[in-house]
Order: structure tokens, then C-alpha cells, then sequence
């Protein structure tokens, strides 16, 4: 079923950072805001990481988050935990409704192995580098990421990625629990149906709620 944007309503935008396809960017977001992830174009998955700023060493976890939701697609009300069980995010609202907490971003290796392909540019190199461009040397590991909009289902005990059927300008609305850092790249797969075989750019953009 195609899912589109749904009407929603926030007081003030504080920030908007554009994540160019295939490359990464962060923003610092702080408790009782609204983080909001929009594909622009459409069908791109973005691959989401995220640091408390009072202990960096705490991250989002796509492994802990499963464990404490005891299901593998997030859904909206649910909240996004650390690797300390800690709520840092939870889901307001959501366009879409597929998302990835399995499969780690894709790192250079995933292309050479799976692909044959050296040199490709990756969701992992892509966050190091957001990272590093908002002054941290915090250390990225691909299996805490969180695949946002992708369409992967579970068929027959295997995992198979299907084309992202929303339409640009989706989007997935967050309330922040703790004050982060979140980077979010815009996916480069290009060779497979994770991005429709077209990459395409992302927003992060900052909200003060209503009230």
C-alpha cells in the first residue's frame, strides 16, 4: 500500500539540514523537541545514529531497541533505546511504518563482498564523516545504526529488501527523550531495490512542539 505524508503541526522550525544524497550530516537535538526525518524525493532510506551528549559512549541501538520492543518494526509510541536500555526517541508519527532494526548500514565491505565493487561509497564512511565534521572522533558502529524507510520483509526465515513504495516528502516524526547528537545518512545503495536504484536526499529538520 502506497503511504503518503499525513498533515501534522509544530510550532516553531528551528533547524533544517538537507543530507545530500549519498552523504551524511548531524544536528544536535535537545529533550522535549521533535526531530523530524522527511525523504525529499522519495523512496530513500536513510541510516540513522545517534549519541547522548552527556556520555557519548552511549548510543542509539538498533540490537537493544528490538530486545526491549520484542518486535522487529517500530511502530508508532514506541520508544528508541541506548545500549544502557535508556529511552533516547520515541516515534510520534509515521508515514511509512517500514523500517530495519536487523540489517547493519552498508560499509565498504558489504560492496566489495556482496558486490565486487571496491571504492563505493557507504552509509559508514558517510556517518565517520558527519561525525568528524561536527568536531567528534565518537567511533561509528554500523550494527547500532537504524535503517529508517527500509522496505525489507521477512520471507521464509530470509530477509529480502523490496523497492520503498512512499512517495517524497514522507516523513517520520520523533520526540527527543534525552539531549543527542543524531547523524543521518542518506543512503548510496545504488545496487540494490533498497533506494529504487536511484539515491536521493533527506532532511533533518528541528521542531519546538506546540505547547
Amino acid at each position: 500500500m502506497m503511504v503518503g505524508p499525513a498533515a501534522r503541526s509544530y510550532d516553531v522550525l528551528l533547524q533544517e539540514v538537507v543530507v545530500p544524497a549519498r552523504e551524511a550530516r548531524a544536528v544536535e537535538v535537545h529533550a522535549g523537541q521533535v526531530l523530524q526525518l522527511v525523504d525529499l524525493e522519495g523512496q530513500q532510506v536513510g541510516d540513522l545514529i545517534a549519541y547522548r551528549l552527556a556520555d557519548p559512549s552511549e548510543v542509539f541501538s538498533a540490537g537493544h531497541t528490538v530486545s526491549a520492543l520484542t518486535r522487529l518494526v517500530p511502530q508508532v509510541g514506541d520508544e528508541l533505546f541506548s545500549n544502557h536500555r535508556l529511552p533516547l526517541l520515541r516515534i510520534l508519527q509515521d508515514d511509512v511504518g517500514s523500517h530495519d532494526l536487523i540489517v547493519p548500514c552498508c560499509d565498504p565491505e558489504r560492496y566489495s563482498r556482496d558486490y565486487g565493487v571496491h571504492g563505493h561509497g557507504s552509509c559508514l564512511a558517510s556517518l565517520e564523516a558527519a561525525v568528524a565534521a561536527a568536531g567528534h572522533d565518537w567511533p561509528v558502529r554500523g550494527e547500532t545504526a537504524w535503517n529508517v524507510f527500509m522496505n525489507n520483509r521477512h520471507e521464509d526465515g530470509r530477509i529480502v529488501t523490496h523497492e520503498p513504495p512512499h512517495r517524497a516528502g514522507s516523513a517520520i516524526d520523533l520526540e527527543v527523550l534525552d539531549d543527542l547528537l543524531v547523524v543521518l545518512s542518506a543512503c548510496p545503495q545504488d545496487l540494490s531495490p533498497c533506494n529504487a536504484y536511484a539515491p536521493t536526499s533527506m532532511a533533518l529538520r528541528v521542531w519546538e512542539p506546540e505547547g
